[in-house]
């Protein structure tokens, strides 16, 4: 209490009889005077208020605060005390993820909110007790003095102070608690003490540990907004926090996000946590009359629209590297075990993403954004339809905004350069498509990390394979020799057009390029009326070797059979499609589905969760070039393949025939 005493900036407006108090050497009624000035203070602003917090009526709230009152966290009920050091996975996937999330303390939420209804000191209590024994068990102080050797004790479970959970707890679950308690009978004069002293070491590490770009840059976007929003939130206590989490976030604000608003991670949910947190920041600071540069408010409203555009017409967001299917339907956004969002508090929803639109639509007063924090039951539906992020590599193409619409997107990443490629997987020319409000081919999620022992998983997750687009030799796209962590694909987009007759996105890229016998692979996906789509891959290059060259494609949850080219496949809502794969030269085919041996046919909605699916493999075993054509059609539509030299073409009803040559693409 003698160092947090010392740390009060007596001059500040409310602190005049603490001021008294500790000049007098009563140190007891200096820090009962802090705490009565925190209880009761009106400014500085926050995000939001107890009060409002009373409104949220969401059901299952009690519920969720059971499971913490009882020590149920992350499927692990704890017998007695939660002991901060263990993991449950140790002899399974072995993932130190679990415990990091531990370390983030979400689950302390349901507390807060649980308290705004209801005003039980019981949630209060559990609150300042696990707390209490979480500081216990991990001091500041090893870490502080030498980050490296302390961490080296914990490689698995894995340890509290990585700067990622540093800052993560402290905006997404501390800062709301307080709000939520600091009026409490309960919250007594040991919890002050402990909570602001604990929180300052929390501010002080991160003061003087920023990843600056080293690591992934979502570290550092919470890094800064967090420690700017202690800056802001806590003048009483005398640092620098202020102006160096100031310089960090109006600095990365722009550095991190490019003209179109996307996250130089390129991934939808690392995306959401950025601009989470630095939307967080600029209304900190609108709130507390601190200026802010011309450039942030239309950077993150772009970050906010290019999530929009991102939207399927069933509400749910694609699983773009490593990203998780959200939906703004359910009561929370994801479903992961563990390891999930972790983007902010909203007072009124538990479900992020919604509660994210909602707070822009207050923002801009935008009905499009309305439209999308009541999952399109108001507002209206955003103007644009179709959407290319030439410098992001990624191409969105769609019917409209309906529960029936169809949409493909066709992505090829491109990281910033030097941006560490933790997060983007190796799916060059990746097709999504969603046909009439529900998923027909998609990406599979992420899984899993290296964080675990299972690395076989990673790397499938990781793989063309997982993903519905060309794999050859087991080449990871993009590896430049001698270069790590940095991944060197770049897509050149060659047409984005939508006509009368047709949407088609044409792209290639330099993903196979570093092989001893380099490879080249161009993409055209062809959406036709009725929702027929056509894919045609031609694979070129110098064409010296032989190759394992191959076509994945994963479906949806539904059922999938056939042979010789010709499949049909049962979707989820029961409707029928036919899927024919045809090339230039002899394919064999293969379908797994909930395959261990080989990996092969699985989904991953959520992390650390996964269920079988169908993977529709096309192999063809010889040199280059070789030139596909794929037709995925509903049951009964007439669309019948043929390449003739050049030319691929799909004859449909009434005889009309799309042929797509090298430099072509015509329907008559």
């Amino acid at each position: 209490m003698t160092e947090l005493l010392e740390r009060i900036n007596y001059d500040l407006p409310g602190l005049k009889k603490a001021k008294m108090c500790y000049a007098q050497g009563d140190a007891d009624g200096a820090m009962d005077a802090v705490i009565e000035h925190f209880r009761t203070r009106t400014t500085p602003k926050y995000l939001f208020t107890a009060k409002e917090m009373e409104q949220c009526k969401v059901d299952g709230i009690l519920e969720d605060a059971q499971e913490t009152l009882d020590h149920y966290i992350y499927g692990h009920k704890f017998d007695g005390e939660i002991d901060w050091f263990f993991n449950p996975t140790e002899h399974t996937s072995h993932d130190n993820e679990w415990t990091w999330s531990l370390y983030r303390h979400i689950y302390w939420q349901p507390l807060a909110r649980a308290y705004a209804l209801t005003k039980d000191e019981k949630y209060t209590k559990e609150f300042l007790h696990e707390m209490t024994e979480w500081g216990k068990a991990w001091p500041v102080t090893p870490f502080m003095e030498n980050e490296e050797d302390a961490a080296a004790k914990y490689k698995f479970p894995g340890h509290s102070w990585r700067t990622i959970e540093t800052a993560m707890r402290i905006y997404t679950v501390w800062l709301p608690c307080m709000e939520a308690f600091r009026t409490s009978p309960a919250w007594d004069r040991e919890g002050w003490v402990t909570f602001l002293t604990l929180l300052c070491d929390h501010a002080d590490f991160l003061m003087t540990h920023y990843s600056n770009h080293k690591k992934s840059s979502n570290w550092l976007t919470m890094e800064s907004g967090t420690l700017l929003e202690c800056g802001i939130l806590f003048p009483e206590i005398k640092s620098d926090w202020f102006m160096t989490g100031y310089r960090r976030v109006m600095q990365e604000v722009k550095y991190s996000f490019d003209n179109d608003g996307i996250h130089m991670e390129r991934t939808p949910i690392y995306h959401m946590v950025a601009a989470g947190v630095y939307f967080q920041c600029y209304r900190l600071c609108k709130l507390n009359g601190i200026p802010v540069p011309p450039y942030m408010e239309p950077t993150l409203e772009k970050s906010a629209q290019f999530i929009m555009s991102l939207v399927k017409p069933d509400l749910s967001t694609p699983m773009i590297g490593d990203a998780d299917r959200d939906d703004l339907t359910t009561r929370r956004c994801d479903t992961s075990l563990y390891e999930g969002m972790n983007l902010t508090f909203d007072p009124y929803d538990l479900n992020e993403m919604r509660a994210y639109f909602r707070t822009w639509y207050e923002e801009t007063g935008r009905e499009d954004f309305r439209f999308m924090a009541t999952a399109g039951k108001e507002g209206t539906p955003p103007a644009q339809r179709n959407y290319k992020y030439i410098p992001a590599g990624i191409y969105v193409m769609r019917t409209g905004w309906g529960p029936e619409d169809s949409y493909f997107h066709v992505h090829g990443i491109q990281l910033e350069r030097g941006e560490v490629s933790s997060h983007s997987h190796n799916d060059t020319g990746h097709v999504e498509i969603h046909a009439r409000g529900e998923d027909i081919l998609t990406d599979s999620g992420r899984y899993i990390y290296n964080s675990s022992c299972w690395k076989d998983w990673r790397h499938y997750f990781l793989s063309a394979k997982a993903h519905n687009t060309l794999y050859v030799d087991d080449h990871e796209m993009g590896t430049v020799p001698g270069v790590t962590r940095t991944r060197g694909v770049r897509t050149y987009l060659h047409a984005f057009e939508e006509n009368e007759q047709y949407q088609l996105i044409d792209i290639s890229h330099n993903g196979y390029d570093f092989m001893d016998d380099p490879m080249f692979h161009r993409r055209r996906v062809v959406r036709l009326p009725d929702d027929i789509y056509v894919i045609e891959d031609r694979v070129t290059g110098i064409c010296r070797e032989d190759h394992d060259i191959r076509l994945y494609y994963n479906f949806a949850f539904g059922h999938l059979d056939g042979e010789n080219g010709k499949f049909d496949y049962t979707s989820q809502k029961g409707r029928g499609y036919t899927m024919t794969v045809q090339a230039d030269k002899k394919l064999d085919f293969e379908i797994l589905e909930g395959s261990e041996d080989p990996i092969g046919g699985w989904i991953s909605y959520g992390y650390a969760w996964r269920k079988p699916i169908p993977q529709l493999i096309a192999k063809h075993s010889g040199k280059a070039p070789i030139h596909f054509i794929t037709v995925l059609a509903p049951e009964k539509t007439k669309a019948e393949t043929a390449i003739n030299g050049d030319a691929a073409m799909v004859t449909l009803a009434g005889g009309k025939v799309l042929t797509l040559t090298e430099n072509a693409v015509e329907l008559h």
